[in-house]
C-alpha cells in the first residue's frame, strides 16, 4: 500500500517542476497571456527600463518584428503578442517563425502570440505579424523578455503600427504612456526631450540616437530637425536600415570608411535622373575618383524611393558583410566611419563634386551601437586656413607696401646693415614663406592627397608655387643700374602681386567649403579689407607726387619709377627722406592696426567654425548659470 501510496504522489511532486521548466526552458503557457509575467520561482521582475526592444517594419501587408538589444544582449526566452491600442484586444496572428519559436494560441484555434522553444542565447529574432484582412486601427506589441532564468522585464512595448486594410505604417519612436499600469512596471519608451520643443512632424528624426544612428549636415541639425542631408542607420537581425535624405540638390551619397578620408571607400547615391529618384553603388578610389558600379547581388537592396517638394529620399537594405573590391566589409565586428555628401551636379556616368554638402563622423563605430554620431574634427582646416589669413592678408600686405611706398622714410637709420623698408620687407616675405609652407603641409596631411578639383585648391597651388618661385628671383636681383634692373623689377612686382591676388581670391573661394564651415557674411569681412587695402594704395600713390616746386628734393617716393630708366635715382638723392613722411608713416600704424583687427575677426570665426552653432553654445551656457 505504502508502495502504490508513493507512486501516487510521484507525479504530484514533480507537476510543479513541469510546469516551472515549461514556464521558462521550452516556452511560456498560455496563462502568461493574461499579464505577460513569467512563473519563475526565485524570479525578480526588474523596475529598470529594459535593454531590449521590438523593432516593426511595415512589409506587403504585414509587420516584420526583430527582437532584439541595442547594447548587444542575449536574451533566453520571450512572450510577445498584438494589442488594439483602443480596446486592448489581441489582434492578428504570427507566421514565418524562426527554429527556436513558436506560437502561442492566447485564443484558441488563433496563433496569435510567440514565445521560445528553448533557453539558447538568442539575438534579434526575426517574424511576421499579419493583421485581419478588414481590420483598421492602431496596434502595440506588448512582450516580456527574460535575459535569465531570474532576471526578465514585462511590458517592453513597441512604436505604434497604424493599419489600415493591409495598409501598414511604422511610426519609429515608441508610445509615451497614457495611463498607469498596476500589473506590469511603466511602459518603456526611450527618453527624446526633442520631441516635447520640436514642431517638426518629419519621421526620420524619430528614434534617432536611441533606437537607430543618425548623422546628420551642419552640426547640430539632428537636434533641431533641420538637416540638408541626414542618414540613419537601423539595425535589423543580419540587415542593416540605411535612410538617406538631401534637400535642394541633385544627389545624397552615403559612404562606408574606414577613417576620415575618401579612398577605398563603398559608397551609396540616391540620385534624382528626370523626375525619378535612383539608387547606384559606386567605390572611391584611393586617388578620390569616384567609379560608378553595377548594383551588385547582395551588395545593397532597395527599399523605398520618393522626392516630394526639394526633398529626396531613399532607404536600402545592406547586409551584415559584403565583399566590394575585394574588401570585406563586416557591419557586425568592425567599425566603420561615415562619409556624407551633397551635390548639384551629375556626370554621365556617376556623381559630380560634392559642392553643397560634406563631411565625416568624427569617429568609426560599429553601426549597431546606437548613439550619436558627431562630425569629423576640423581643426587642421582651421590651422591652414588661419595660417594663410596671417601670411596673404597680414604679412604680405604689409610687405608689399613698405616696398612700394617707403624707401625714402627712415633713411637716415639702418636695421641689420640694410635700409628698414628692406629689411622689413624681407623679413615679412620669409614669414609668409614659412607660413604657408606649414598651412600646406598641414592640408596635406589632413586631405591625405593633393587636390585640384575646386577653384580654391587650384588656386592655392598657384598661390604656393609663386610664393617659393619669389625668393629665387629675389636671390638673382642686379644691381640698381644694370641693363636686366627693369627686368627683374617688373617681374618681381608682378610675381609677388599675382601670388597674393590668388591668395586672396582663394579665400573667397575658401567661403564656399564644406569643410571650412564658414558662413556667406565672412565674404562681406574680405570685401572690406579689399577696398581697404586699394584705398591706402591709392593714396599712398598720390602723396608719392610732391609738387612740381619739390620734385628736386622729393627723391623716389614712387619707387616703381626705377622700372624705367629716365626715373632713376641718383646717388645724391637717395639718402633724403621724401616729402610727407609723418603723414606716410601715420598712414602706415593705422594700415598695419587694421590689418591686425581684420586677422583677428577672421581667424576667429575659421578656429571657431561654425561660428553661429559655437555662438549659440556659449549663449546656452551662460544662461545655465
Amino acid at each position: 500500500m505504502k508502495f502504490h501510496i508513493s507512486l501516487f504522489l510521484i507525479p504530484i511532486t514533480i507537476l510543479p517542476l513541469v510546469e516551472k521548466i515549461y514556464g521558462y526552458s521550452s516556452g511560456a503557457p498560455v496563462k502568461t497571456c493574461i499579464d505577460l509575467t513569467p512563473r519563475h520561482s526565485g524570479g525578480k521582475l526588474q523596475s529598470s527600463y529594459p535593454p531590449y526592444q521590438v523593432l516593426p517594419a511595415a512589409g506587403q501587408g504585414r509587420v516584420r518584428l526583430i527582437l532584439g538589444s541595442p547594447q548587444g544582449l542575449a536574451y533566453e526566452g520571450f512572450l510577445i503578442l498584438a494589442k488594439d491600442v483602443e480596446s486592448g484586444e489581441l489582434i492578428g496572428e504570427f507566421t514565418n517563425l524562426p527554429e527556436i519559436a513558436k506560437f502561442v494560441e492566447c485564443t484558441p484555434g488563433v496563433k496569435n502570440a510567440v514565445t521560445h522553444t528553448s533557453k539558447e542565447k538568442k539575438h534579434n529574432l526575426e517574424f511576421d505579424w499579419i493583421a485581419p484582412p478588414n481590420y483598421e486601427g492602431t496596434v502595440i506589441f506588448n512582450s516580456t523578455f527574460a535575459q535569465d532564468y531570474a532576471t526578465y522585464w514585462v511590458g517592453v512595448e513597441s512604436p505604434k503600427v497604424t493599419v489600415l486594410k493591409r495598409s501598414i505604417d511604422v511610426l519609429t519612436s515608441s508610445p509615451f504612456p497614457t495611463t498607469l499600469r498596476t500589473t506590469t512596471p511603466p511602459y518603456f519608451y526611450p527618453k527624446n526631450d526633442e520631441e516635447l520643443v520640436s514642431n517638426q512632424d518629419d519621421p526620420f528624426y524619430e528614434g534617432c540616437s536611441e533606437t537607430k544612428n543618425c548623422f546628420g549636415l551642419p552640426s547640430g541639425c539632428l537636434r533641431t530637425k533641420n538637416c540638408k542631408i541626414a542618414v540613419s542607420v537601423l539595425v535589423r537581425g543580419d540587415r542593416y536600415l540605411f535612410e538617406m535624405q538631401g534637400r535642394e540638390g541633385k544627389y545624397v551619397a552615403v559612404g562606408l570608411s574606414e577613417n576620415n578620408k575618401m579612398g577605398d571607400d563603398s559608397v551609396v547615391e540616391c540620385t534624382i535622373e528626370g523626375s525619378d529618384v535612383k539608387l547606384h553603388t559606386s567605390w572611391n578610389t584611393p586617388n578620390k575618383r569616384n567609379e560608378r558600379q553595377n548594383l551588385q547581388q547582395g551588395t545593397v537592396q532597395l527599399e523605398s524611393v520618393s522626392l516630394r517638394d526639394d526633398l529626396i529620399t531613399c532607404k536600402f537594405w545592406r547586409d551584415k558583410i559584403t565583399v566590394i573590391q575585394d574588401h570585406k566589409f563586416d557591419l557586425v565586428n568592425k567599425p566603420y566611419y561615415l562619409l556624407l555628401v551633397h551635390g548639384s551636379e551629375l556626370r554621365a556616368n556617376g556623381v559630380g563634386y560634392h559642392d553643397l554638402l560634406y563631411d565625416s563622423t568624427g569617429e568609426a563605430k560599429l553601426l549597431s551601437d546606437v548613439g550619436s554620431f558627431t562630425a569629423s574634427n576640423n581643426m587642421l582646416i582651421h590651422i591652414h586656413g588661419s595660417l594663410m589669413i596671417v601670411a596673404w592678408m597680414g604679412t604680405t600686405s604689409i610687405a608689399i607696401l613698405l616696398a612700394r611706398y617707403y624707401r625714402q622714410t627712415w633713411v637716415h637709420s639702418r636695421m641689420c646693415g640694410k635700409d628698414h623698408w628692406f629689411a622689413w620687407h624681407t623679413f615679412l616675405n620669409s614669414i609668409t614663406c614659412i607660413l604657408t609652407l606649414i598651412a600646406i603641409v598641414v592640408i596635406f596631411v589632413e586631405l591625405g592627397t593633393w587636390s585640384t578639383e575646386t577653384f580654391h585648391a587650384s588656386l592655392g597651388l598657384a598661390t604656393t608655387i609663386l610664393c617659393f618661385i619669389q625668393p629665387f628671383i629675389a636671390a638673382m636681383r642686379p644691381e640698381p643700374g644694370a641693363p636686366r634692373r627693369q627686368l627683374f623689377n617688373w617681374t618681381h612686382w608682378f610675381i609677388g602681386n599675382a601670388a597674393q591676388i590668388c591668395a586672396i581670391v582663394a579665400l573667397f573661394f575658401a567661403v564656399r567649403l564644406n569643410k571650412a564651415k564658414l558662413p556667406e557674411w565672412v565674404d562681406w569681412i574680405l570685401v572690406a579689407y579689399v577696398i581697404f587695402h586699394v584705398l591706402t594704395h591709392v593714396t599712398l600713390t598720390f602723396l608719392g607726387y610732391a609738387p612740381e616746386r619739390e620734385s628736386a628734393q622729393r627723391g623716389d617716393s614712387f619707387p616703381m619709377k626705377d622700372m624705367n630708366p629716365r626715373g632713376q635715382m641718383t646717388s645724391s638723392d637717395t639718402r633724403m627722406e621724401a616729402p610727407r613722411a609723418g603723414l606716410r608713416k601715420l598712414i602706415l600704424g593705422i594700415y598695419v592696426v587694421v590689418i591686425i583687427v581684420f586677422l583677428a575677426i577672421l581667424i576667429t570665426v575659421v578656429v571657431l567654425a561654425p561660428i553661429e552653432e559655437t555662438w549659440s553654445s556659449i549663449k546656452n551656457t551662460i544662461s545655465s548659470y
